[in-house]
């Protein structure tokens, strides 16, 4: 033997059943960082492409700058690419046509269509200016081809113009339209149709960098260098923020409540590991006692405890890699082929260097972080220890305990987890940080839903929509729907903004009506805030506002519209219409206050028992004023990615729980073999089993009480904090007690203590008493 250090891999041999806890702790760490970093590099390429298509290629735009600092702009090294696009009649509320179905106009060009918006998915961009690119839907709308002649009509008159292709920079929303067109032309075609009908055009720049990074660095820099306005440059908050670089704070919140759950989890791990060593370390007290005795100093038993803890690292992080890559690869497989939809793109065997490299660091740094305290411990272990035979580190006994809980097996037993102060602080620390990423998980999943609007209980699958929210649609047409075969509900909205009203806040001068069928009335109870909405339905004179950071509208408040007064009554977290200084009414409030009967929209739930016969009933009853949206198939893949958001969130606090309760089990078990020559002697002098059952389990529950109450103190107090920032901030919803959470946690925290007890306890009771007293 050349040193100290020749004795680990013998020590591992020896101790191979013992090490096999520490290795597991380990292989667990590694196993939850990489499956958690390789799952999120697969959900982040996925949706990176899903952003692209859907939201534009572009970082940055810029509005109100003239072609001369585009032109500078464009000559930075960082960028690599710059489009114009503008847009005319979004709401398709003015007379401008494309044969004989609405049109919005732009005027864009062909670095916007191709590189930066991924448009065009037929024939080519417009090589001059008579020629036109139509949204896919035209195919259908208007039955034509690429080089099919098709008349432009606006107020200053009407143009032919000759079909390039077929695209658009909104694929979804053109996508199931049958009334309304978009037409993409030449940016001198653009400017010289809008002078001909005497509006004015100021076109939007798009710029496209090397990468979100450097797009983050340069909107300041561009700023300031031309001096731009507040509000000029705009980022696409859904590429900058995938990318971790938005600067939108909306986004910020959710990176900085993303680090904390990640710092959570790092600590779940240590503090494992950190408890399975020092469990190590103290059944083994006398073997450190004799290296010291034969000559190691201090520093080289700490030395020797971390390379010990570093060779577990040899074989125990290669496994977790492994198994950490096989169970990511099994919840992407699980995603593309099994919930499909948008995750259909989901890479299933991809290696992702981001999971390895983070699950091997994290591995290693985390050992190397649960090994200070145990390699301090050791060094600290005296000579006279191992010579004495005095092997158990506890402190000198100067008066006995005082602790007093019934018989005299649960006050050891308790005795037994509070005396080492440091051990108790890591099992406690242990329990109670899985109950507070229970907590603050769960907050993630109740914000992960509010995202998904098509999940609410009214959420149409059909919706007739007159254009610019006109009201077009009739109550008679709402009956004639609801009694079509295989419809379930038809229920109706009207819309009126900026209503000009006094109000007892004086700061408000206009409000944007709502008022809603019954129907809807009824499905707004889930959403409800504060109030009651039963004040609500028939001619009333109370109303309902919708909560968030920019509506100032509050319970009481007094408004008077059109010289009739009306009072908030109550508030919800969410609406059809969730724009600033909403207010709600009746239907037939509406029709006292303005006179309006029609409906903006009519929304339409279909039955299991709907066919293609139910659709198109529905469609031939739609005018040309009216635009018509199929809403079935992205409800469908709404609800498939909320059920993967639910599906990988379980999956991790499944991992969570099984960490806990293998760490309640581990350091338990480890404690009885630290402890086995008191339990021999106690046997010794007369305890049966079934006191040292009661021993150990009062041991247990005292760990998982001080858990229970650290972990639902600290989880109930962050849960609220983070319901309140991104819950309550952003939709209104307040905060309650979860108490279905904190049953689900004390159960879960009881049923762990008790599969700790078991294992020990009938292995000291299947052991002969001298084989206890001589164990070493």
């Amino acid at each position: 033997m050349r040193s100290y250090l020749s004795l680990i891999p013998i020590c591992a041999k020896v101790r191979k059943r013992q090490n096999r806890m520490t290795i597991m702790c380990i292989i667990i760490s590694v196993l939850l960082v990489t499956t958690i970093f390789s799952v999120a590099d697969m959900m982040i390429r996925t949706k990176s492409e899903d952003m692209k298509n859907n939201h534009g290629n572009w970082h940055i735009q810029l509005e109100n700058i003239s072609f001369d600092i585009a032109t500078e702009i464009s000559g930075r090294p960082d960028v690599t690419a710059i489009g114009w696009s503008e847009a005319f009649n979004s709401n398709a509320d003015q007379p401008y046509y494309i044969g004989e179905k609405k049109a919005v106009l732009y005027g864009t060009d062909n670095i916007y269509m191709t590189r930066l918006a991924s448009a065009i998915e037929e024939g080519d961009f417009p090589k001059s200016d008579n020629e036109v690119l139509l949204s896919l839907n035209a195919k259908l709308a208007l039955d034509v081809q690429i080089g099919d002649r098709v008349t432009l009509k606006t107020p200053a008159g009407d143009t032919d113009v000759t079909v390039s292709g077929f695209g658009a920079d909104d694929k979804e929303y053109y996508k199931d339209q049958t009334y309304l067109v978009a037409v993409y032309m030449t940016q001198t075609a653009f400017a010289t149709l809008m002078e001909q009908n005497d509006i004015s055009s100021s076109p939007i720049c798009y710029v496209q960098f090397q990468n979100a990074s450097k797009a983050s660095k340069a909107i300041s820099q561009i700023k300031q260098q031309y001096d731009l306005k507040e509000g000029s440059i705009k980022e696409n908050t859904a590429i900058m923020g995938i990318s971790g670089q938005s600067s939108n704070e909306s986004m910020k919140n959710v990176y900085g409540m993303a680090a904390i759950l990640f710092v959570l989890v790092l600590l779940a791990g240590v503090l494992m590991i950190s408890g399975s060593m020092n469990s190590n370390v103290a059944q083994r007290t006398k073997f450190f006692g004799m290296m010291r005795c034969i000559g190691a100093s201090r520093q080289q038993i700490i030395q020797y405890v971390r390379l010990e803890a570093l060779n577990w690292c040899k074989t125990a992080v290669p496994f977790g890699l492994i198994l950490g890559t096989a169970i990511s690869w099994s919840v992407c497989a699980l995603l593309h082929y099994g919930i499909g939809g948008e995750f259909t793109n989901t890479p299933v065997f991809a290696l992702s260097p981001v999971g390895l490299v983070s699950g091997a660091a994290v591995g290693v740094a985390t050992v190397l972080l649960a090994a200070q305290a145990p390699a301090k411990r050791a060094a600290k272990i005296s000579p006279m220890a191992a010579v004495s035979g005095n092997t158990q580190t506890v402190s000198s006994i100067r008066h006995a305990s005082k602790l007093s809980f019934g018989k005299i097996e649960k006050t050891l037993g308790v005795h037994h987890a509070t005396s080492s102060k440091k051990n108790w602080f890591l099992m406690t620390a242990s329990f109670s940080l899985s109950i507070i990423l229970f907590l603050c998980f769960s907050v993630g999943l109740d914000f992960a839903r509010e995202l998904v609007p098509s999940l609410r209980s009214w959420q149409p699958d059909i919706t007739l929509n007159g254009y610019a929210n006109e009201r077009v649609l009739s109550q008679r047409l709402s009956d004639t729907i609801g009694s079509i075969s295989g419809v379930d509900y038809v229920f109706g909205s009207s819309y009126i903004q900026n209503v000009p009203v006094t109000s007892s806040r004086q700061e408000i001068d206009h409000v944007n009506l709502v008022a809603y069928s019954d129907y809807l009335l009824e499905n707004t109870k889930d959403s409800m805030v504060q109030g009651d909405l039963l004040e609500i339905y028939g001619d009333s004179d109370k109303v309902m506002t919708i909560i968030n950071k920019d509506n100032p509208l509050k319970v009481g408040d007094i408004i008077w519209i059109a010289g009739q007064e009306v009072e908030i009554t109550c508030v919800a977290s969410n609406g059809l219409y969730p724009s600033e200084y909403s207010i709600i009414c009746s239907m037939e409030t509406l029709k006292r206050l303005t006179g309006e009967q029609n409906y903006s929209l009519l929304g339409i739930q279909l039955g299991k028992d709907a066919t293609d016969e139910t659709i198109q009933q529905i469609n031939s009853l739609v005018e040309s004023n009216v635009i018509y949206s199929d809403a079935r198939k992205r409800n469908q893949e709404d609800a498939s990615t909320y059920l993967a958001t639910q599906f990988v969130i379980y999956s991790f606090l499944a991992i969570i729980a099984m960490i806990t309760m293998f760490n309640m089990i581990n350091s338990i078990s480890m404690s009885v073999s630290a402890r086995i020559k008191q339990y021999g002697a106690m046997r010794a002098v007369g305890m049966d089993g079934r006191q040292l059952l009661q021993m150990i389990a009062a041991e247990a529950f005292t760990y998982a009480i001080s858990g229970l109450v650290v972990g639902c103190g600290v989880g109930i107090a962050l849960s609220r904090f983070l319901h309140i920032k991104l819950l309550t901030r952003y939709f209104g919803t307040t905060w309650s007690l979860p108490i279905v959470l904190l049953v689900i946690v004390v159960v879960f925290d009881f049923v762990c203590a008790v599969a700790a007890v078991y294992a020990p306890a009938k292995r000291i009771r299947n052991m002969a008493i001298t084989a206890t007293i001589n164990d070493l």
